[in-house]
C-alpha cells in the first residue's frame, strides 16, 4: 500500500509534469504580437493607463476603455490587463506569459477537480497533460484577448472542487470558497452562469443528495447576477449584432457541434472567424451534428449510470457548450476558443480510454507508447498553431484563406496597412468591408480617414458622411471630419466636429489634443493646458500632450509643471530637444 509521503511525491511529479508540458508548447507563443481584439481591450484602452480606473473597470463594458458600447461585462479580465500594463506598459510578452501561466493552472485545477472527482490520479494526469497541449486552445492562450477562458474555467473548476469538499464534510470554509469562486467566475465570462447546471449533472450522474443550502446560495448568485445584467447592460448575456431567428440559428448548432468533434479528434486547420452563417437542415455537417447529439442523449438516457465517467463527461461537454451554442443569438455559429470548458468532458473520457489500456499488465507500454504519440501529435500542432498568432499581417492573410469572407477580417487587415503606411492597399480593404456588409460603419469611417491621410479630403467627407447617416453617433467619423475641415482651412468648423466626437467619447485623447492645438493658435493657452492636462489624465503616457504642456507652461513661466511634464517625456522614452533641456536647467538648479 503506497504511503501518504509517496502519494505526495507522485503528485508533485504529475504537477511538474503538466506544468513543463504547458511550458513547452507555448513558449513559442511569448513573441506574439496584439492582434485582433487586442488593440481595443488593450492598446487603446484607457481604462488601462491608471490604476484610479478601476471602478469604470467594474461598473462599465469590456470596451468602455475606448469609448465603445457594449453589453460584454468581464471586469476581472479588465483587472488583469490592467496588472499587465501597469508592470510592462504595452510589451505584448509579458500579456502572452500572463496567458500561458493562466492555461496552466486551468490544466492544474483539471487534474485537482479530476482526482477529487473520481480519485485517480493517472486518470487526472492523463485528463491534465491532454487537456494543456490540444491544439484547439490556442485561440484563448496565445491570443491576448482570449484570457477569459482560462480565467472562468478556473474559478468554475475551483469552485466545483470546494463544492464537494462541502458535501464530505459541511466545512464553512469551504462553502464561503465555492462562492466566491463562482462569484469570480462571472466576472470573468458570461458562461459561467452554466455553473449551477453542471452542478445538477454531477449529482444526476453520482446520485448524491443535493444540499439545498449550498446550492440555493449558488443559484441566488446566479440570478442575481442575471437581473443586474437585464438592469444595466439591458440583455442576459452578449451583444446580438445579427438579427435571426431561432429555427435560423439551430441549424447552425448541429453543424457546429460536428465541427466542434471533428477538431477535437483531429486539430487541423484551425483558425479564427467561422462567420455567422445559417445552415439548412438537409446539410451534410447539420445531419452529422444531429446524430452525434442523438447519440449522446440516448447514451445519457440508456446507459443507467452503469459508466459514470463517460455519462458525467457527456453530459459536461453537452451542458457546458449550451451559452457558446448560438442558440440564444451570439456573433458566429462557432468559435474554437468556445471549446475551452467543454473539452474538458473530452480529455476526461480520451484519457480513461488511455488509463484502460494502461492499468492492463501485457498492455502498459503500449498505453504508455501510444499516449506519448498522441501527446507529441498535439504538442507539434499547438507549437506550429502558436506561429498563426505571432504576425498581424500573416494572421489576417491566414485566416481570409480558411475563413468564409469576414468584413471584420479585411477591415482589420485595412487598418494594419494603414498603421504601415500601405494606405491605398488599405483603401481595398475597407472598401471589400463595405462590400461584404454595406452597414459597416467602422470600414466607412477609416475609409475615410484614409482618404484624408492622402489628401484626399472631399472623399473621405464622403465616406465619414456616409457611417454618419447609417448611425449619427460616431465618434470616429466627426473626429476624422475635424482633420478634413482642418486641411481644407476651414478651422472652426474642425473644431466643432473635434467637440462633437469628444461630446460622444469624453476618452478621445486625439481629439482632445486637437481641440487644444486649435485654441492654443486662436491664443486661448489657458483653455488648451486645460484640455492637454484632461489628455494625460486619461492617457498618461500620451507623449503629445506631455511635449506640449511642457512647452506652454514654460512659455507662461511655471517652470516647475514644464519640468514635471519634460521629465515624464524623459521616462517614457520619448526625445527631447536639447536646447529646450537647456533652458529648464537653471529652473532645475533653482529647486
Amino acid at each position: 500500500m503506497p504511503t501518504k509521503l509517496s502519494v505526495n511525491f507522485q503528485s508533485v511529479i504529475f504537477i511538474i509534469l503538466i506544468i513543463i508540458l504547458g511550458s513547452v508548447v507555448y513558449f513559442n507563443s511569448l513573441g506574439g504580437s496584439f492582434i485582433w481584439d487586442d488593440a481595443g481591450l488593450v492598446k487603446n484602452n484607457a481604462y488601462l493607463k491608471s490604476w484610479s480606473n478601476l471602478p469604470q473597470i467594474f461598473t462599465r463594458n469590456i470596451w468602455a476603455g475606448i469609448g465603445e458600447g457594449s453589453c460584454v461585462y468581464r471586469p476581472l479580465q479588465m483587472v488583469t490587463y490592467l496588472v499587465d500594463y501597469s508592470f510592462w506598459n504595452l510589451d505584448p510578452r509579458p500579456y502572452h506569459l500572463t496567458n500561458m501561466l493562466l492555461h496552466i493552472l486551468a490544466a492544474l485545477s483539471l487534474y485537482w477537480f479530476v482526482n477529487i472527482l473520481f480519485n485517480h490520479r493517472f486518470l487526472a494526469l492523463f485528463s491534465g497533460l491532454l487537456f494543456v497541449c490540444h491544439p484547439v486552445h490556442t485561440e484563448a492562450v496565445a491570443y491576448i484577448s482570449g484570457r477569459a477562458d482560462p480565467l472562468v474555467m478556473i474559478f468554475i473548476l475551483i469552485a466545483f472542487i470546494f463544492y464537494l469538499k462541502f458535501l464530505k464534510a459541511s466545512n464553512l470554509s469551504a462553502w464561503i470558497i465555492a462562492l466566491l469562486s463562482f462569484v469570480l467566475a462571472l466576472l470573468s465570462r458570461e458562461n459561467a452562469i452554466i455553473f449551477p447546471a453542471l452542478l445538477l449533472v454531477y449529482h444526476y450522474t453520482f446520485k448524491k443528495k443535493l444540499e439545498i443550502k449550498l446550492f440555493l446560495s449558488i443559484l441566488v448568485i446566479a440570478v442575481g447576477y442575471l437581473v443586474f445584467r437585464l438592469i444595466f447592460k439591458d440583455t442576459l448575456f452578449y451583444d446580438t449584432p445579427v438579427a435571426s431567428t431561432f429555427l435560423q440559428r439551430l441549424p447552425g448548432f448541429f453543424a457546429a457541434l460536428a465541427n466542434y468533434v471533428r477538431v477535437l479528434f483531429l486539430p487541423l486547420n484551425l483558425h479564427m472567424e467561422y462567420g455567422n452563417i445559417f445552415y439548412s437542415f438537409f446539410s451534410f455537417r447539420v445531419i452529422i451534428g444531429l446524430g452525434i447529439i442523438l447519440f449522446l442523449l440516448f447514451y445519457v438516457f440508456k446507459s443507467k449510470h452503469q459508466d459514470r465517467l463517460v455519462l458525467f463527461s457527456a453530459l459536461w461537454f453537452i451542458v457546458a457548450l449550451l451559452p457558446v451554442s448560438n442558440l440564444y443569438p451570439l456573433n458566429a455559429y462557432m468559435a474554437e476558443h468556445w471549446l475551452y470548458l467543454p473539452a474538458i468532458g473530452f480529455c476526461i473520457i480520451l484519457a480513461q480510454a488511455f488509463v484502460v489500456l494502461f492499468e492492463k499488465d501485457k498492455m502498459k507500454l503500449l498505453a504508455l507508447g501510444l499516449f506519448i504519440g498522441w501527446l507529441f501529435c498535439y504538442c507539434y500542432l499547438t507549437v506550429k498553431q502558436n506561429a498563426y498568432w505571432k504576425s498581424e499581417l500573416s494572421f489576417y492573410q491566414r485566416t481570409l484563406a480558411y475563413a468564409p469572407p469576414s468584413e471584420k477580417v479585411y477591415y482589420n487587415l485595412g487598418n494594419l496597412l494603414c498603421a504601415r503606411g500601405e494606405t491605398e492597399r488599405a483603401i481595398l480593404m475597407y472598401l471589400k468591408a463595405i462590400e461584404l456588409n454595406p452597414r459597416y460603419v467602422n470600414a466607412y469611417i477609416n475609409l475615410g480617414g484614409a482618404y484624408i491621410g492622402l489628401g484626399r479630403n472631399e472623399e473621405g467627407i464622403k465616406y465619414c458622411q456616409q457611417a454618419l447617416e447609417l448611425d449619427s453617433r460616431l465618434p470616429g467619423a466627426y473626429y476624422n471630419l475635424g482633420g478634413a475641415y482642418y486641411n481644407l482651412t476651414q478651422k472652426d468648423l474642425a473644431l466643432k466636429m473635434f467637440q462633437k466626437c469628444v461630446q460622444l467619447n469624453p476618452l478621445h485623447v486625439e481629439a482632445y489634443n486637437n481641440l487644444a492645438s486649435g485654441y492654443a493658435e486662436a491664443g486661448n493657452i489657458d483653455e488648451a493646458i486645460k484640455l492637454w492636462e484632461r489628455c494625460v489624465k486619461i492617457n498618461p503616457d500620451f507623449t503629445t500632450a506631455h511635449f506640449n504642456l511642457a512647452v506652454f507652461y514654460f512659455q507662461i513661466k511655471k517652470y516647475d509643471l514644464a519640468i514635471k511634464h519634460c521629465d515624464r517625456l524623459i521616462i517614457l522614452g520619448a526625445q527631447v530637444d536639447p536646447k529646450f533641456l537647456e533652458k529648464l536647467l537653471p529652473f532645475r538648479n533653482k529647486k
